[in-house]
């Protein structure tokens, strides 16, 4: 009887794939999203920090002395107001009005990258919760290996060839006695073959049931490294976007230092400050 070995070739596929997947690509995950969330924390408190831009309350105008003259009453009507600690450098009315223009223009950028963090979380777990279920099924897969069993059926078949080479041995023996042969033996003979017929039997029930399990768990080593494959390229695209999103908060960071430079230490007109909120 030909025994067809059962290959080995699925196992050593599944055992590539996943480790990509599900290690490789997991550490990756993990310091990308630890990352993430360090560049949320730090870049949210920066630029928290920087758009609370309160005003400091005009100064108290002194009571006009009686026969004050047209320049202090001007003067007095002049209150200066002016953004963070107010030591710079006087604004003029359209250095303002570009001042307020870039900090709602920043507020707005700050509320949108916000917003645009939620799906990056949302994605992030449902990776998690994808890497968990692929560990799941490799420790599935791995518990189904069929080495044990084709190792028991080789050592098995194994046998069974030897026992059919001593009775192919003894059966020429007993046909070269001719007449000293004994009917004793010859019954001997009937039994082990027999026995060696349903040997045969059961190892070829044997070997058709190896192969079947051997075709499946093919088949589901292939759905299990395209699974893998995917959950590869999903992590990899996350990494682009998480990327993406840290970078453009970095560059939100870096315009919200350039505004603090040009106009967050500057004083500024209150009258040029109602003029502009009223569109003149």
């Amino acid at each position: 009887m030909t025994f067809l070995p059962v290959a080995a070739a699925a196992t050593a596929s599944v055992e590539a794939a996943p480790q990509t997947a599900c290690a490789a690509h997991a550490a990756s995950f993990a310091w990308c999203a630890a990352a993430a969330r360090s560049c949320v924390a730090l870049a949210t408190l920066a630029l928290a920090a920087a758009y609370t831009l309160a005003q400091t309350p005009p100064p108290a105008k002194p009571p006009a002395r009686q026969g004050a003259g047209p320049a202090q009453a001007a003067q007095a009507a002049s209150a200066a107001r002016g953004f963070g600690s107010a030591r710079g450098p006087l604004l003029l009315r359209e250095e303002l009005r570009a001042c307020f223009n870039q900090e709602d223009d920043l507020k707005k950028r700050l509320a949108a990258q916000e917003e645009g963090r939620a799906p990056l979380e949302q994605e992030k777990k449902a990776i998690t919760e994808e890497q968990s279920a692929v560990r799941a099924e490799r420790a599935k897969f791995d518990a189904g290996d069929l080495t044990p069993a084709v190792t028991a059926f080789t050592e098995r078949n194994k046998t069974f060839m030897e026992r059919r080479t001593k009775l192919e041995e003894r059966v020429k023996a007993f046909n070269d006695g001719g007449r000293t042969s004994t009917g004793a033996e010859r019954d001997a003979i009937a039994a082990e073959r027999t026995e060696l017929e349903r040997e045969h039997t059961a190892l070829e029930a044997e070997r058709k049931r190896l192969l079947t399990l051997q075709t499946e768990r093919q088949q589901a080593a292939q759905a299990f490294n395209a699974r893998a494959r995917a959950l590869d390229t999903r992590v990899a695209e996350w990494n682009r976007r998480n990327n993406a999103w840290a970078d453009a908060n970095a560059a939100l960071d870096t315009e919200r230092t350039a505004w603090m430079g040009s106009c967050g230490n500057r004083r500024y007109r209150e009258e040029d400050e109602i003029a502009i909120r009223s569109g003149k």
